[in-house]
C-alpha cells in the first residue's frame, strides 16, 4: 500500500512540474469547465476482510479482484461537486486456519456517492458513502481446488466509506486510488460466528467522454 501512494504521489509531482516552471504543456486546461461530466473506468481491487472479534485464530490474507463501471459528476461550485457511480467489484479474502486454506470470491455491484474537492484542473481528492449489493459468492477450498456457492454466507447489501484521491491527465485520462472501508458486516451467521466486513484499495484508470 505505501509502495502505490508513493508511485502515484511522484506522478502526481511530475505533473506539477511544468505547471510550476510556466513552460506551455497539454496539463493546462482551459479554465472554463463543464458542470456536468460522465465516463468509464475498469481497474484492479486489492480486497481483505476484518472483524471486530478480539480472539480468532485466522489467518486473513489479501486477495485481488477487478473493478469496472461507470461514473457521472456534476460541479455545482468552481472547485466542488458531487460524483455518483456504477461498479462492478470483485472483494473477498484468502481465509487460513489449522483445518482449511479457503478463498471467499466476491462479486458485489457497488454505488458510491461522494463530494469531489478539486482547487486545480488536474487533481481533485473525494469521499462520501458506498452501496453495495451482493452478486455472487464463491468458496474455493486450495487444498482440493473444489469451488462452491456460498451465497447464503452474505447479506445481499453492505455499506461503507470511500476516500481517495484522482488524477485528470491530458487525453481524457483519469487515474484513481481509492480505499473503500465497510461500516456494515458483509456476512451472515449461518457459517461466521463473528460479523465480517469487506475492505479494499481500489486502484482504477478511466477515460471521460466530458467533464473532469
Amino acid at each position: 500500500m505505501k509502495k502505490i501512494l508513493l508511485l502515484f504521489f511522484i506522478a502526481l509531482i511530475f505533473v506539477d512540474i511544468p505547471l510550476v516552471t510556466g513552460q506551455p504543456t497539454r496539463y493546462n486546461y482551459k479554465k472554463s469547465q463543464p458542470r456536468f461530466g460522465y465516463g468509464v473506468k475498469a481497474g484492479l481491487n486489492v480486497a481483505s476482510q476484518s472483524s471486530s472479534a478480539s480472539e480468532m485464530n485466522i489467518d486473513v490474507k489479501s486477495i485481488l479482484g477487478i473493478n469496472a463501471g461507470g461514473y457521472v459528476n456534476y460541479f455545482f461550485l468552481k472547485y466542488l461537486g458531487v460524483q455518483g457511480e456504477v461498479m462492478i467489484s470483485g472483494k473477498g479474502a484468502h481465509w487460513t486456519d489449522y483445518y482449511d486454506d479457503r478463498k471467499d470470491i466476491l462479486t458485489y455491484a457497488d454505488i458510491p456517492l461522494m463530494v469531489k474537492f478539486q482547487p486545480i484542473s488536474f487533481v481533485n481528492v473525494h469521499a462520501g458513502v458506498q452501496a453495495g449489493f451482493r452478486i455472487r459468492a464463491t468458496q474455493k477450498d486450495l487444498d482440493t481446488g473444489t469451488k462452491n456457492s456460498i451465497n447464503d454466507y452474505y447479506y445481499l447489501s453492505e455499506y461503507g466509506l470511500v476516500g481517495g484521491v484522482e488524477a485528470n491527465l491530458p487525453n481524457k485520462i483519469n487515474i484513481t486510488l481509492r480505499y473503500i472501508y465497510g461500516l456494515s458486516s458483509a456476512t451472515t451467521d449461518i457459517q461466521y460466528i463473528d460479523p465480517w466486513r469487506n475492505n479494499l484499495i481500489q486502484f482504477s484508470v478511466g477515460y471521460r467522454f466530458q467533464g473532469r
